[in-house]
């Protein structure tokens, strides 16, 4: 294990993370979303290494830029912040509209990765 973050979460990433957590509890049990939770875990990590590797889906960030990646249901909505490292700003079911959804709240992730940005 690196002791350098190779992802970091915005606060709306984290909340998307525990609403996620707890309707996965909910309906499927704490086995199976502990076993998703390391398979989102996993990939984000990987993600984070070899993002230039992934493709983009651009055609889903609304206009915002941000890039995104499926990982099982969910698509991982980033940044990028240097070659081996990311911003997660969002994490979204795949059946949602994620181009509406980016683009009503583009105004919180700007605000959130410029807050990010000035911590590091």
């Amino acid at each position: 294990m690196t002791s350098k973050a190779l992802y970091y979460l915005t606060p709306t990433a984290r909340r998307h993370l525990r609403e996620a957590k707890a309707w996965s509890i909910a309906r499927w049990g704490t086995q199976l979303t502990e076993e998703y939770f390391h398979a989102l875990d996993t990939a984000a990590n990987d993600l984070a290494k070899n993002w230039k590797t992934y493709r983009s889906r651009e055609e889903l960030s609304g206009g915002t830029g941000l890039l995104l990646c499926p990982v099982r249901e969910h698509y991982l909505i980033y940044e990028p912040i240097n070659g081996h490292q990311i911003v997660i700003v969002a994490v979204l079911r795949q059946s949602m509209d994620i181009p509406s959804i980016l683009n009503k709240g583009k105004h919180v992730i700007v605000r959130e990765l410029e807050a990010f940005r000035k911590r590091k």
